[in-house]
């Protein structure tokens, strides 16, 4: 199928740091180039890198000033990319997009590797594994939920990215979603919920519901190990009036989740389709994975789904980060400009079906972003996704360092009393 892609002027960027520093070069202007600072903060303040040689931008991690000529050879040197992420629908697509992008901005054939998991404990088990190896990390960036960055970065592996003259979309992003150095949000507005069947349990309005007989063996719930099951307990903690930050409050819910729910759930799974499978075919009434769920239910056609959102909303977004040696840094840093686009966040142009769009966009990560909104879903956008405004004020913040120190041991405690 012949496609074609309307550049939006955020994603157009990226090119015209080529663009621009080849003017530059070309008329011998002397007026130096430089990187895009972090978000939030002026040219020139503290925080932003210092100027970059006149035609030339400044490239992190590898801490050149590169010109035009030799990031387009950079880029061809290296010819491929491993991203570590979950499991779209629209992964094909995605993958197609970002290549033509690059061939379409840089000149350059690259192939990129988008390997999907729903487990991403596994990404950070490969680094640490090639780390204490003396080896070359398995991936060039890795775009998780961030709860998987902070415990990377404990571990030592997560290399400094921002700012970058190859990243200038990071301006884009407001203070709240980044980490800088090390990482930045391309998600505002993923979190944990339940999905459930109106006609059958419309009564449902906490995840405590979830205890009430009248669903005995029509309950999913996540396995316990992972940030899926980590995210549901967050909510269940705040509404049990429990610290997740302490091990043994946590132990408390778990008590209580086993005790109370326990008899309710007909299966712990990862997989979304298969609770999507379940809930149409009324096999399971109530099922728990992230909210994008029920927009794929919605756009899906099954008009019965609905989406409990928590009391406290604890959002546990994906991040973009690159681990130390990965080998094709400056593809790695392509890729995450590319990935904070606005047309790439909201990939309306693309030839995706509502519902895998649905599973690509996640909120608004600044103000720049709110009039991407297409007019096929600007009737129900807001059922399904929050306002920035929310999202800025309402939505909690999880302190990450003290979850991971706390989860292994109640998750492993969960485990246990589940049989896994």
């Amino acid at each position: 199928m012949h496609r074609t892609t309307r550049m939006s002027a955020a994603s157009r960027l990226a090119g015209l740091v080529v663009s621009a520093v080849l003017l530059a070069a070309a008329c011998s202007a002397g007026t130096p180039a430089t990187s895009a600072p972090a978000a939030g903060s002026p040219a020139g303040s503290a925080g932003a890198p210092a100027s970059a040689p006149a035609g030339t931008v400044h490239v992190s991690i590898v801490n050149k000033d590169m010109t035009p000529d030799q990031v387009k050879a950079a880029i061809a040197a290296e010819g491929s990319l491993v991203v570590g992420n979950w499991t779209y629908t629209a992964n094909d697509e995605f993958i197609k997009q970002f290549q033509k992008y690059v061939k379409d901005t840089y000149g350059a054939d690259v192939k990129l590797t988008y390997e999907a998991t729903q487990q991403p404990t596994t990404y950070i088990t490969k680094l640490a594994a090639a780390k204490q190896g003396g080896n070359p990390p398995p991936y060039d960036v890795i775009a998780v939920e961030e709860n998987y960055w902070a415990d990377a970065m404990d571990q030592g592996l997560v290399d400094n990215v921002l700012p970058s003259g190859l990243i200038p979309n990071q301006a884009l992003v407001i203070d709240q979603f980044q980490h800088v150095p090390t990482t930045i949000a391309f998600q505002s507005t993923a979190f944990p919920a339940i999905v459930f069947s109106k006609s059958k349990a419309g009564w449902i309005k906490t995840l405590k519901d979830l205890a009430d007989p009248r669903l005995r063996k029509k309950v999913v719930l996540p396995p316990a190990g992972d940030i899926t099951n980590g995210g549901l307990f967050l909510c269940l903690a705040a509404e049990l009036g429990k610290d997740y930050k302490d091990a043994a409050q946590m132990k408390e819910v778990v008590d209580w989740v086993v005790t109370n729910i326990g008899p309710n759930v007909l299966k712990y799974t990862p997989d979304s389709a298969e609770m999507q499978q379940l809930l149409r075919s009324h096999a399971a009434d109530a099922v728990s994975f992230w909210n994008s769920l029920a927009r794929l239910e919605y756009f899906g056609g099954n008009t019965d789904a609905s989406l409990l959102v928590p009391s406290k909303i604890y959002p546990v977004n994906g991040y973009l980060w690159v681990p130390k040696g990965a080998t094709h840094p400056v593809l790695a840093q392509v890729f995450i400009n590319w990935r904070l686009a606005k047309d790439v966040q909201f990939p309306n142009n693309w030839p995706i079906e509502h519902g895998p769009w649905a599973e690509l966009s996640e909120g608004f990560l600044g103000p720049s972003y709110v009039d991407q909104v297409p007019a096929w879903f600007a009737k129900d956008y807001f059922s399904y996704y929050p306002p920035l405004d929310q999202i800025t004020s309402s939505f909690q913040s999880v302190d990450w360092p003290a979850y991971n120190k706390a989860q292994k041991e109640w998750q492993d405690y969960y485990a246990s009393k589940i049989g896994q």
